[in-house]
């Protein structure tokens, strides 16, 4: 298959060098040109789980004209970034093919409002750090969940082929549950582990981070009990457990002074729980304290 990936962040150069690896054509979208020249230049350095390093080289610009139209493009820029987007996605044709992998939930909006025909929507549960502009680290093996918002379902069954060697494609027929749940558990690690500074592991192993994790979880599950089923608190200390020396992507984004996903994950989640009658205390306090803290522009 080809694909075309929009942003050259720790997912979108994981993404690609996954893709490259399995065969497929794979072209990159950036927003600098000294990413591109770096790439361009010399490749992406992948380093694995296991601190192996390899090497791949592809196509790289910052002009989506460039890019070839017919290809599959993975829309890897964070919500946020997603506004910056919409010439891109008015010179698209309508035929061309979008695959949306943004955290939370509001960008479900943004994907309805476009003119495109086939439109799907994913999620990852791989870990990914960027290191610099050209060198990302995979933390471990995880799935890319994908569903569908619009088009034809054959369409849909092409993502069986990839090679669940580098990421295992789960197709889903409900988006609205996929996006739900990783939101829950976004809402749960990320928020904490942003807040008290620590990695996903200490959420569990430190009795303080445990007692607040289980009180927001059941605050909050309270408002989506169809949920669960697919995320039980067990689940959440797994994915803590099973990532324990990951640092959470929010965390990331604050300790290098880049804008979190506060409100695309969290405001979200607010929202929807208020639309069900229900107020968060616990979760609108972390909320806000987020808030202050991207606010305060400090990070120590």
């Amino acid at each position: 298959m080809h694909f075309v990936i929009v942003g050259g962040g720790a997912v979108g150069l994981v993404m690609a060098n996954c893709l490259v690896k399995q065969g497929h054509k794979v072209e990159l979208l950036v927003h600098s040109k000294l990413q591109e020249e770096k790439i361009r230049n010399n490749g992406v350095s992948f380093i694995n789980n296991e601190g192996l390093q390899s090497n791949v080289t592809f196509k790289v610009s910052t002009n989506p004209d460039d890019l070839d139209v017919k290809a599959i493009w993975i829309i890897a820029v964070k919500y946020h970034h997603l506004h910056e987007l919409q010439s891109l996605f008015d010179k698209l044709p309508v035929n061309a093919e979008l695959l949306f992998i943004q955290n939370g939930i509001r960008h479900i909006e943004i994907a309805k409002s476009l003119k495109q025909h086939t439109i799907y929507l994913g999620t990852v549960e791989f870990g990914a750090e960027k290191v610099n502009q050209n060198t990302v680290i995979h933390r471990g093996i995880g799935d890319l969940k994908i569903a569908q918002l619009r088009g034809r379902k054959n369409e849909f069954k092409k993502f069986d082929s990839l090679d669940a060697n580098f990421f295992p494609v789960v197709l889903l027929d409900d988006y609205r549950k996929m996006l739900l749940r990783k939101a829950l558990l976004n809402c749960f690690v990320n928020t904490l582990t942003t807040i008290l500074k620590v990695k996903n592991g200490e959420l569990i192993t430190n009795p303080y981070s445990a007692k607040l994790l289980h009180q927001l979880y059941q605050e909050v599950i309270e408002a989506f009990p169809e949920q669960k089923s697919q995320l039980s608190y067990g689940d959440v200390k797994d994915v803590c457990e099973s990532t324990a020396t990951n640092t959470s992507s929010m965390l990331a984004d604050y300790l290098n002074g880049r804008i979190m996903e506060i409100e695309t994950i969290i405001g979200g989640i607010i929202e929807l729980a208020q639309q069900r009658g229900y107020n968060l205390p616990m979760l609108s306090t972390c909320y806000s304290i987020l808030l202050a803290m991207q606010e305060g522009g400090g990070n120590n």
